[in-house]
């Protein structure tokens, strides 16, 4: 199957001539074109997708690293990187000082060769303080502005393949309305035009609504404001932090560590095999850059490693007599059993493991208030 090419004058004649003629010859005989990945099922090439989060949820780390992942041809949360090649993000809110400090933390964990390739292949455009709207009003309707066109040469400029292109948020690339489905369609049907123009894999952040961080069941439709962006796109994924009942869960008793975790989910995916809608757990580190993370479920009352370390620390302590649920609590930290964090977390993380071992019997109250000893 071809397309057969028109001339200028065809064009402004009818500008139409382009447009699909809606014959199907050949699609029964022909074998069609394997679907084209940018991150295998998990995110298309040459489509647009959502990610969408709450403030601080790590929306603009996730897109850094996910576009040197497109040059390196690694992700650092496990997914497979199917399609390489250039790179850009542009960035609404970030300044240059925001986007050096970044890459320089980024870049500390890189080869040297590494760094050349993403020095050759990655662009950056921080926009912060500039009126980078890709649409302006015009009455009702919302219409392509300059910085569009801008953009666009931007993508024709770079080096060839074009892998992916990131956009962070979508509340600074239009002048619409967040609660008008005309409006907020209009933006992610210029995404997809984007990605399926350049090929590459484009991903807009969305800010999501506000009470998604006390939902345990992510839903589809998580961006604020009017669900049709997410319908004009390929897939939405969620970035969430850590809710207070699955941080119990694991037997994270700090507010402060608990803020360590976010959640990675993919709530629509028209492409997407049921396997991509496992969440996964991402740890943020130095500098805050994400990684996956293994988290262990822990039962209320169960004894597991950490109980059991804990209670060697116990045994050890009462060589010399009865223990305090103080001492013993300093002694965990100290052992790294318990994460630092604030007093009351510590604390609360204290309770926890005497109660467990108190319950298996494995420990039982001393000759005085608050004195522990191994049973």
């Amino acid at each position: 199957m071809s397309v057969v090419p028109i001339t200028p004058a065809e064009a402004q004649a009818d500008p139409y001539a382009k447009w699909p003629d809606g014959r199907i010859n050949g699609m029964f005989e022909c074998k069609p074109q394997p679907k084209r990945w940018h991150c295998t099922n998990r995110l298309l090439a040459g489509r647009a997708h959502a990610l969408a989060g709450v403030g601080g949820s790590s929306k603009t780390t996730w897109q850094y690293q996910i576009a040197i992942g497109s040059v390196l041809g690694r992700c650092p949360w496990g997914w497979e990187v199917a399609t390489t090649g250039s790179a850009a993000l542009f960035l609404t809110e970030d300044t240059i000082d925001d986007s050096h400090r970044m890459l320089h933390a980024i870049g500390g964990h890189l080869a040297e060769e590494q760094r050349k390739a993403l020095t050759r292949q990655l662009r950056v455009y921080q926009l912060a303080g500039l009126p980078a709207r890709l649409l302006a009003l015009s009455g009702n309707s919302l219409m392509e502005t300059g910085v569009y066109d801008w953009v666009m040469r931007q993508v024709d400029n770079m080096p060839k393949p074009v892998a992916y292109l990131g956009f962070d948020p979508a509340l600074g690339l239009t002048e619409g309305d967040e609660m008008s489905p005309a409006h907020q369609r209009r933006l992610g049907e210029l995404m997809d035009r984007i990605g399926i123009e350049s090929g590459a894999c484009v991903v807009l952040t969305t800010h999501a609504r506000k009470n998604l961080h006390q939902s345990d069941e992510l839903d589809s439709h998580a961006s604020r404001g009017s669900g049709a962006i997410t319908d004009a796109l390929r897939a939405e994924y969620v970035l969430r932090t850590m809710t207070a009942d699955e941080a119990r869960k694991f037997g994270i008793d700090d507010k402060v560590q608990r803020q360590r975790y976010v959640q990675l989910a993919a709530t629509k995916g028209n492409s997407l095999p049921p396997e991509a809608y496992a969440p996964i757990w991402l740890e943020r580190g130095q500098a805050g850059l994400l990684s996956e993370v293994t988290l262990d479920q822990v039962e209320r009352g169960s004894v597991g490693q950490r109980e059991l370390h804990a209670l060697d620390i116990l045994k050890s302590a009462n060589a010399t007599g009865e223990t305090s649920m103080k001492f013993w609590r300093l002694q965990c930290v100290s052992a790294g059993v318990i994460a630092p964090g604030t007093t009351t977390g510590q604390e609360k993380a204290m309770e926890r493991i005497r109660d467990a071992l108190a319950d298996a019997g494995m420990v039982a109250k001393g000759t005085g208030r608050g004195l522990w000893i191994p049973a």
